[in-house]
């Protein structure tokens, strides 16, 4: 079927049909709230049987077992589970209902109950972060019932079933082409998007203008981390950046050097050379550049002219606030809705959108590059297992010096 077809279908069913919501948690609340009063809902199925109860949903609505003996033809389900709905429309075809004629998904139905549009983001951890911004926006609000999918290495777009239906559906995809697999398996060809649909492809980069001792490749991680020594997070040193090597640190330790050379060493503004920062700055730069030359939403220029004045990413491969809002205000530009909101809205979220933890900057590196934001007394935001920890780039580095010396003497047991 075609989309408007599609739509039609969904918008008789939901008019005419009692509607059943296929979840109970907060979902199907949302979904609850919303339509309470348009949409003539009378319970609730689960596939938990704690769930189960007369009036137990949110004391209203009863929820049940689902039971294909129970069903009538004239009621309607809703899923309610996007991250379920693969199981769950399984469950459903194997009892014999078919997609739109007797079940659909809960942001579809939202979608045909307001007439909005249908956006989808489909991508990285990045576009995600942009997508939980940019539904903030009352102008784009107003115009889409926006869903993100996470792209998933190895997984075929068959078997994302959300995203294999919403797109014969979207008005909008918005997506970070992928940079490793180009199978066509696993990725979303704008030839099974609708004819009228407008494609946007954002950048998806990994920045190291600022880290220099980190190694970049995305399927590179330090030999010196060990996950089964961090799932006990005993004495506090599961750190999940540690998964990327500090190549000089792990050097130094490999060498025998004491903890206080070590850190007097990293700590010198002398460490590494300015033709050593200014060949990795501009390595870094002419990556995003290549990175950049096929998509629509760019932010090399906003890069190049505010590396100086604010930490831009928290570590390579995630940034802070002000490049997620940046490619906000471009993504609506390309789409032509205004951006009036941003300003006020950037100015009230978290610096770090998705926390994935600071890696400091080397002294050395700062005083190259100018960075106006560093001193010796600029306290990060670590991640560890349990919590968010501050330290200066001094007490990080003995941190992660003593980390790897524990790693390595697990090792040695081996």
């Amino acid at each position: 079927m075609i989309k408007e077809q599609i739509k039609e279908l969904v918008r008789e069913k939901l008019s005419s049909k009692k509607v059943i919501l296929f979840g109970a948690g907060k979902v199907a609340e949302e979904f609850y709230n919303e339509y309470k009063d348009k949409l003539h809902i009378t319970h609730c199925v689960s596939n938990y049987e704690k769930e189960w109860g007369e009036a137990t949903f949110l004391g209203r609505l009863d929820v049940r077992k689902f039971c294909r003996e129970e069903f009538r033809e004239d009621e309607y389900i809703v899923v309610c589970g996007p991250i379920a709905f693969r199981t769950i429309e399984l469950q459903l075809i194997n009892e014999g209902f078919r997609m739109y004629e007797h079940f659909v998904e809960s942001n579809i139905a939202n979608a045909v109950c307001t007439g909005k549009r249908i956006a989808l983001f489909y991508g990285q951890c990045i576009l995600r972060d942009i997508y939980r911004c940019i539904i903030q926006v009352s102008a784009f609000d107003k115009e889409y019932v926006s869903v993100y999918t996470q792209t998933a290495k190895g997984q075929a777009v068959v078997t994302n079933r959300l995203l294999y239906h919403l797109k014969d559906i979207c008005d909008l995809y918005v997506y970070t082409p992928k940079l490793l697999d180009h199978d066509s398996a696993y990725s979303l060809s704008v030839e099974e998007l609708p004819p009228d649909c407008k494609v946007v492809s954002v950048s998806n980069l990994v920045v190291s203008l600022y880290w220099p001792q980190v190694e970049t490749k995305i399927d590179v991680y330090n030999k010196l981390y060990l996950h089964s020594y961090n799932a006990e997070r005993s004495l506090d040193f599961y750190h999940t950046l540690y998964r990327r090597e500090d190549i000089n640190i792990n050097r130094m330790v490999l060498e025998g050097k004491p903890t206080k050379e070590i850190v007097g060493t990293l700590s010198s503004d002398g460490f590494y050379s300015e033709e050593e920062v200014k060949r990795n700055y501009k390595m870094a730069l002419k990556l995003v550049d290549i990175a950049e030359r096929a998509v629509n939403v760019k932010i090399a220029d906003f890069i190049r002219e505010n590396y100086q004045r604010e930490m831009l990413y928290q570590n390579a491969f995630h940034p802070n606030k002000c490049i997620i809002w940046e490619y906000v205000r471009r993504l609506l530009r390309e789409i032509e809705i205004s951006d009036e909101d941003v300003e006020k809205l950037e100015e009230g979220s978290p610096l770090h959108i998705h926390q994935s933890g600071d890696v400091p900057i080397y002294p050395s590196v700062a005083k190259c590059l100018h960075l106006h934001f560093v001193n010796k007394d600029t306290r990060y935001e670590i991640l560890t297992g349990n919590k968010v920890v501050y330290m200066t780039f001094q007490e990080y580095t003995e941190h992660y010096i003593e980390y790897t010396r524990k790693v390595m003497e697990i090792m040695k047991m081996w």
